[in-house]
């Protein structure tokens, strides 16, 4: 893969940064986000450390990282933004998901790297678009291992939804947390978690961030504010 750009790495570097201005000119009006906050929404199990970055509604296998994490459990943290909009002539500014991130070590990060999905090949084509398909534009963390079941909630929702004309369905077996922004499912067979949460619209990117001795410090998966560098 090629070097990252510099406009990338500050664009990484800041998505967790409270006060950071990221994207776009800072003198043209809605192109940029403020990042205001940054929260601890759960910890995980990965009993594991095989990580699977993918929407959870998807059908396809799911998309394994090839990169492996110590088995354990980990924070999962979201930062927020305040993002201008103007509607019908008006300005406000709404509060969003800048990037969700699960902090495997409490470290700096000195490099960032596009995290390759198990049996890509990282000189292929595709190697500067690796990701997944954001199906309903949503992304999550979750063990490979209880894939299936952790899972199992969104499929069933799918399943259990009403024709047309018909009253809505039943809500899904999750957990909503910070107020629907995310949903948590529980194996408890397996002792492992997946915690949902929004990504871009169709294509979501997954980052690793490693510490001064090269070991991850955080997998990083940018939300559904659209003013990322690589757009």
């Amino acid at each position: 893969m090629d070097e990252l750009r510099p406009e990338s790495r500050e664009y990484l570097d800041g998505l967790f940064t409270p006060g950071q201005r990221i994207g776009g000119d800072p003198y043209t009006p809605y192109s940029w986000i403020d990042i205001v906050d940054v929260q601890e929404v759960a910890v995980i199990r990965l009993p594991s450390g095989r990580l699977v970055a993918d929407s959870p509604w998807s059908a396809e296998p799911p998309h394994e990282l090839a990169l492996r994490v110590p088995p354990g459990t980990y924070p999962v943290e979201v930062s927020w933004s305040d993002v201008p909009s103007l509607i019908n002539g008006c300005y406000f500014e709404r509060r969003e998901c800048a990037a969700t991130r699960l902090r495997i070590r409490d470290e700096p990060v000195v490099t960032w790297e596009l995290v390759l999905g198990v049996g890509e090949d990282p000189s292929g084509p595709r190697a500067d678009r690796a990701g997944f398909e954001a199906e309903e534009a949503m992304g999550c963390f979750a063990d490979a291992t209880a894939w299936e079941s952790l899972t199992a909630p969104f499929r069933r929702f799918l399943a259990d939804l009403p024709g047309f004309g018909q009253p809505t369905g039943p809500g899904r077996d999750t957990e909503d947390l910070c107020e629907g922004y995310f949903e948590l499912a529980r194996d408890e067979e397996h002792r492992a978690d997946l915690l949902a949460f929004g990504v871009p619209e169709g294509w979501a990117q997954v980052w690793a961030g490693r510490a001064r001795d090269g070991e991850i410090a955080v997998i990083v998966v940018p939300g559904p504010v659209s003013t990322s560098p690589w757009d």
